[in-house]
């Protein structure tokens, strides 16, 4: 198998295992991997579909595990914002908010691992501010899954509901704004057709990996693990590596 999609293949893997549990990050790690081998389109495309889709099987996967009530409070706003966010950004310079926005990732993923966060939680009658900002702040710097899986830590939800209620938001989402990748871009899809398939199968794989290492971790290990993956988030924004 021939290096440029061997290596895509191993990155999807391991970007869906790793990711499985922090609700953000896969499309992070895999497009810098296909922009090594791909035109910057067809990483574009390529990985928002395989997204799109390793986010529905998580969706299917804990479904039963879904919490309705943070949806209506949480999603719908978040939706909002980040059209606004992604309109914003094509008139504004980011790279002030970037840091910004780094900087308070760092201090809610510190807030959550040194377990301050047990001891702080945001009252759930200001939700709505938290769903709007974050799509908000994710549409303008283009990184909403670290925002809202920090504001999700601020509820006491299962791992389990945690994973699911994050991939729903993102599916949504995804669903924005694949069609229009898509419509702009007709061809990339036919012309690609098999390496689409292999990459999500092998995106799959890694989500049913990541489903088992879940399965074994305590929910305070769970909280950690997300918590780290904010703080990792949120220094490479405050030094604008991403």
């Amino acid at each position: 198998m021939e290096i440029n999609i061997l290596i895509p293949i191993l990155a999807a893997f391991l970007s869906a295992a790793l990711t499985l549990m922090t609700g953000f990050g896969l499309g992070t790690i895999l497009t810098p991997v296909f922009l090594v081998f791909y035109d910057v389109k067809i990483a574009i495309l390529i990985v928002a579909v395989v997204h799109l889709s390793n986010n529905l099987l998580k969706i299917s996967l804990f479904s039963r595990h879904i919490n309705i009530d943070i949806l209506k409070r949480f999603g719908i706003l978040t939706l909002i914002g980040a059209f606004i966010g992604a309109f914003l950004q094509g008139k504004m310079d980011s790279s002030g908010v970037k840091i910004l926005l780094g900087i308070i990732l760092i201090f809610l993923g510190l807030k959550e691992a040194t377990g301050f966060g047990e001891k702080l939680r945001l009252p759930k009658k200001i939700d709505f501010i938290g769903g709007f900002l974050s799509g908000l702040l994710g549409g303008f710097v283009g990184n909403q899954g670290a925002i809202r899986s920090a504001y999700l830590l601020n509820y006491n939800i299962t791992k389990e509901t945690f994973v699911a209620t994050a991939a729903i938001i993102a599916s949504v989402v995804d669903v924005t704004r694949i069609p229009v990748y898509i419509f702009s871009n007709r061809d990339v899809l036919t012309n690609n057709g098999l390496l689409l398939l292999i990459t999500t199968a092998s995106a799959f794989a890694g989500t049913f990996a990541g489903k088992r290492f879940l399965q074994k971790i305590s929910l305070k290990t769970f909280k950690i693990y997300i918590a780290a993956m904010i703080v990792i988030i949120g220094v490479l924004l405050t030094i604008r590596i991403i």
